[in-house]
C-alpha cells in the first residue's frame, strides 16, 4: 500500500500460497510492482516483515525498473503465456513473434527473472539448514534453474497454477523461449501442476520438445543426470475461514440486499474478466434458453459479479467492452420495464461474492481452459440453497468434482443451455444430494491436504528417494 502497509490480494494464488506461506514459515521473494513499493524499498531496505501471516515472515523484494517489469508482465507473461496456457490464441493471426517480442523476452522476462534468482540465491545461502526453494507459477519460469546453478544442494519445487498445453501448443514460442521454460522447470526437484492432464503433457513435452528421457510409470524425467518428478496437486481453499467469511456480517448484509431484488431463481457468476473464463458465451447460453422456454422470463435472472483484471492489457479492456456490448444487448432484446435478464455487476468485493455464492440455484463456471478455479470450490463448500453447478469440463476443479456436478463442454452453447435449465428444474432431492456430496469433497480435500501431499513429496522423493510414491 502507498502508506507502507500490506493488503492481501484477490487472485486464487494468493489463496492457496498464503497459508502455504504460513504452515512453512517461508521467506518470501517477491518483484517491487509499482512506484510505492519501489519507494518503499528506497526508503527502507529491500526486506520487510509480512503482518499478512501468522509466522511473521520476511520479504524481499527484487526492484527491475518499471520498463523491465512492463516487458516481464504486461509483454510476456499476460498475455503471451497466459494466453497460450490457456489455449486463447488466435493462430491464424496471433502472436507476432517480433523484435519487441524478443526483446521484451531478454530485457524483461529473462532479466526479471534473474533478479528474482539472485534475491533467492542470497536468501537461501543464510538458511542454516539445506534451503528448501518452492517457486509459483508462470511469471518465473527461469528461477528453478538459475538456483540449481548457484545451490546444487537446494531442495527445489515449482507449482504451476494454470494448464500446462500439449507440447504442439508450445511451438507457438520461438525453441529458444520454450526451450528456455522448460529447462528451466526442469531445475527443480518436483514440478508441481493442478491436474493428472497437466503432468501427462508435461512429460509429453519434455519427451517431444525436449528430447528427454521419460518415465511415464514414475512420472518422471531425467535431466542433467537428476531425476525431476511430476505430480499434481490440486489447490484448495480453506474451509474454516471461507465459512467465516461467508457468515460474516457483511457477507449477510450484502445477502439482504439480494433478497430484495432476487427472482424465483437466479444464476450466479462470479469470476475475473479475462478471455479464458468465458463470459459471453455464458451469456449465449443464457440467451438461447430464455428462447427456449419463454416461461422462465421474470422467473430467473442472471447475476454476473465480475472483478476488473489487467486493464492495461488490450486484449482484456477488448474483452470487457464484449461483455457490456453482450449483456446490454441480450438485456434489449429480452427485458422489459419490470425485468432486466443479466444483472452485470463489475468490481471487487469478497462479502458480495459470498453472497451470490450462498444464494445461487445455478453457479455457472464455464471457462475455456482453468488451472483449477476455486470459485467452483468455495461455491460448493458455501451454498445455503442447495444449488447446482455447471462446470466446464476443462476446469482442473473438473477432476474432483465431475461427478457431482452437470458437466458441459465450454464452446457449446447448446448445451450449456441445456445444462443451465436441468439445473433450475432439477428435484430438489437431487439437488441436495449433489450439493453436499461437492460440498464433502471440498472439505475433503482441503488447502492442508494441498500443502501436506507436497511437503510428503519432497520428504519421500527428495529428501528420502529410498521411497518412491506412486499411484497418485
Amino acid at each position: 500500500m502507498p502508506d507502507g502497509t500490506f493488503s492481501r490480494g484477490s487472485g486464487g494464488l494468493v489463496t492457496g500460497v498464503l497459508p502455504l506461506a504460513e504452515a512453512l514459515g517461508a521467506e518470501w521473494v517477491a518483484c517491487a510492482r509499482t512506484d510505492a513499493e519501489r519507494q518503499f524499498v528506497a526508503e527502507k531496505g529491500s526486506s520487510a516483515i509480512v503482518p499478512l501471516l501468522r509466522s511473521k515472515s520476511t520479504l524481499h523484494y527484487a526492484t527491475p525498473s518499471p520498463e523491465q517489469f512492463e516487458m516481464y508482465y504486461g509483454v510476456i507473461s499476460n498475455p503471451l503465456l497466459w494466453f497460450i496456457q490457456h489455449y486463447l490464441w488466435d493462430l491464424g493471426n496471433e502472436p507476432v513473434i517480433d523484435a519487441e517480442i524478443h526483446r521484451a523476452w531478454s530485457d524483461g522476462y529473462a532479466e526479471v527473472n534473474r533478479q528474482i534468482a539472485n534475491v533467492v540465491i542470497e536468501v537461501a545461502k543464510a538458511a542454516p539448514l539445506r534451503p528448501l526453494v518452492m517457486v509459483h507459477d508462470y511469471h518465473l519460469y527461469l528461477v528453478p534453474r538459475l538456483v540449481r546453478r548457484a545451490l546444487n544442494g537446494a531442495v527445489i519445487h515449482h507449482f504451476s497454477h494454470v494448464p500446462w498445453p500439449t507440447p504442439q501448443y508450445w511451438k507457438v514460442l520461438p525453441k529458444e523461449m520454450r526451450d528456455a521454460i522448460l529447462y528451466g522447470l526442469l531445475g527443480c526437484d518436483i514440478v508441481g501442476f493442478q491436474s493428472s492432464l497437466d503432468v501427462r503433457n508435461f512429460l509429453l513435452t519434455c519427451e517431444e520438445n525436449g528430447g528427454l528421457q521419460v518415465d511415464e510409470r514414475q512420472r518422471a524425467v531425467v535431466f542433467e543426470g537428476r531425476v525431476v518428478y511430476a505430480r499434481h496437486y490440486p489447490i484448495s481453499i480453506e474451509p474454516a475461514a471461507t465459512l467465516r467469511m461467508a457468515a460474516s456480517r457483511g457477507s449477510r448484509q450484502e445477502e439482504r440486499k439480494l433478497e430484495g431484488w432476487r427472482p424465483p431463481k437466479l444464476i450466479v457468476r462470479v469470476d475475473r474478466v479475462d478471455p479464458s473464463k468465458n463470459i459471453v458465451r455464458g451469456f449465449i447460453a443464457y440467451q438461447k434458453l430464455l428462447r427456449s422456454h419463454p416461461e422462465l422470463r421474470r422467473q430467473v435472472q442472471f447475476w454476473a459479479f465480475l472483478q476488473p483484471s489487467r486493464q492495461d492489457v488490450p486484449a482484456y479492456t477488448q474483452y470487457l467492452r464484449r461483455i457490456r456490448q453482450t449483456v446490454a444487448a441480450i438485456n434489449g432484446e429480452m427485458g422489459d420495464s419490470s425485468w432486466v435478464p443479466i444483472r452485470l455487476d463489475i468490481g471487487e468485493s469478497r462479502r458480495k461474492a459470498m453472497a451470490a455464492l450462498r444464494n445461487f440455484d445455478v453457479l455457472l463456471v464455464n471457462p475455456v481452459y482453468d488451472g483449477l478455479n476455486l470459485v467452483v470450490k468455495e461455491g460448493a463448500l458455501v451454498n445455503a440453497t442447495s444449488g447446482v453447478i455447471v462446470l466446464s469440463e476443462n476446469a482442473g476443479a473438473h477432476e474432483e468434482l465431475h461427478e457431482h456436478v452437470l458437466s458441459i463442454n465450454p464452446f457449446d452453447v447448446e448445451a450449456t443451455a441445456a445444462a443451465m435449465y436441468a439445473g433450475l428444474t432439477m428435484g430438489a432431492e437431487d439437488r441436495k444430494q449433489r450439493s453436499e456430496a461437492a460440498s464433502l469433497v471440498v472439505r475433503t480435500n482441503d488447502i492442508a491436504r494441498w500443502i501436506s501431499r507436497q511437503v510428503q513429496d519432497l520428504r519421500e522423493l527428495v529428501l528420502d528417494p529410498q521411497t518412491v510414491i506412486t499411484g497418485r
